[in-house]
């Protein structure tokens, strides 16, 4: 499976609430949210922690190695077109680093499903709405 993704960086509050309305899974030590944009293109990537998470240093921490899982696996398991959002959890800073691949590929897998599954339907079909179908 040779398809790689080109990222792209997302800062701004919109494209962030933009993704939130997607579909999300949770893993061990990451949150991810994720919603397809269009069809083609670069992927987005944003990646936030709370201060539920630490202090500034620890937050960094969680935010860096969220960043290198996304680098490193992104590419291979994310979909073109579809925006994700990392969410570090209490457990990010310290979890050890291949549980923290494990989470995340994991986790990217079945958003890669889901969004697969949700193609034909609407995005709102996602989150359990009504759709026009229904």
């Amino acid at each position: 499976m040779s398809h790689s993704v080109t990222i792209k960086r997302l800062t701004k509050r919109p494209q962030f609430l933009f993704v939130r309305q997607g579909a999300r899974t949770a893993r061990g030590a990451v949150l991810i949210e994720a919603r397809r944009r269009s069809e083609d293109g670069p992927s987005g990537l944003g990646i936030t922690a709370s201060k539920k998470v630490g202090n500034a240093v620890v937050r960094n921490r969680a935010r860096r190695r969220l960043r290198e899982a996304a680098r490193t696996l992104l590419p291979q398991l994310g979909l073109a077109g579809v925006d994700y959002v990392f969410v570090a959890r209490q457990t990010t800073p310290d979890a050890p680093w291949e549980g923290l691949l494990d989470d995340v590929g994991n986790a990217l897998i079945r958003l890669r499903a889901d969004l697969e599954n949700a193609r034909g339907r609407s995005s709102r079909g996602m989150r359990g709405a009504p759709t026009e179908s229904d």
